[in-house]
Formats: C-alpha cells, sequence, structure tokens
C-alpha cells in the first residue's frame, strides 16, 4: 500500500509539471505573438509620424496637407482597429488553450482521485 502511494505521488509530481510546462510554453506564445503585434503596430506609428513630417514639408498647399493627413489618419484608425481585432483574436485562442488545459486537468485529477479511492478500498 506504501508503495502504490509513493508511485502516485510521483505520478501525481510528473502530471502537475507537464501541466506547468504546458501553461508556460501557452504563456511564452501567447506573450510571443502579443509582443510582435505591439512592436509592429508602433514601428507603424513611428513611419506613420515620419510620413507625417515629410507631407509638411512636401505638401503644396493647404488643400493636399488637409488631404495627406486626412488619408493618414484614416489608416493609423485601420491598422489601430486591425490590431484591436488581433489581439481579441489572440485572446480568444489563448483562452479556448487554458480551458482545454483546465479540463484536461480537471479529467486527470478526477482519474487520480478514483485511483486514490480504490487504494483505500483495497487497504
Amino acid at each position: 500500500m506504501q508503495k502504490q502511494m509513493i508511485e502516485m505521488m510521483e505520478k501525481n509530481t510528473a502530471v502537475a509539471m507537464e501541466s506547468v510546462r504546458k501553461i508556460g510554453e501557452l504563456n511564452q506564445r501567447s506573450f510571443d505573438k502579443l509582443f510582435q503585434q505591439q512592436a509592429d503596430l508602433a514601428a507603424f506609428f513611428m513611419d506613420a509620424g515620419a510620413r507625417g513630417l515629410e507631407l509638411m514639408t512636401k505638401a503644396k498647399g493647404y488643400q493636399d496637407l488637409l488631404a495627406g493627413q486626412t488619408a493618414l489618419m484614416r489608416e493609423c484608425g485601420e491598422r489601430s482597429i486591425n490590431a484591436v481585432r488581433a489581439s481579441i483574436d489572440l485572446a480568444n485562442e489563448a483562452s479556448s488553450e487554458y480551458g482545454n488545459l483546465a479540463q484536461e486537468g480537471y479529467s486527470i485529477a478526477k482519474q487520480q482521485m478514483d485511483e486514490v479511492s480504490s487504494l483505500k478500498v483495497a487497504a
């Protein structure tokens, strides 16, 4: 009985470590995707700022400047909306994966509890 309990503890520890590894990998993937998205967005806005300054120096008049700034702001707005949508998609994807991990953990915990109960009955 004691040997079975030790084996079960070792198995539980291995399962817990595997779960922690999976969660860590999911966290890292999510962070990498969000970081890349933010870096791309920051680079875009830096470029948009440079284009805005260039527009101010090269515009051939007020109407030209206004039209260029309007187009640039429209592009910035569209890019921002797309970034928000991508972030929501990423959050939904991560949420689904976290849910799957939680369900898997619940199933494993239930199985382990059943094993413990069978050991108690056998004793």
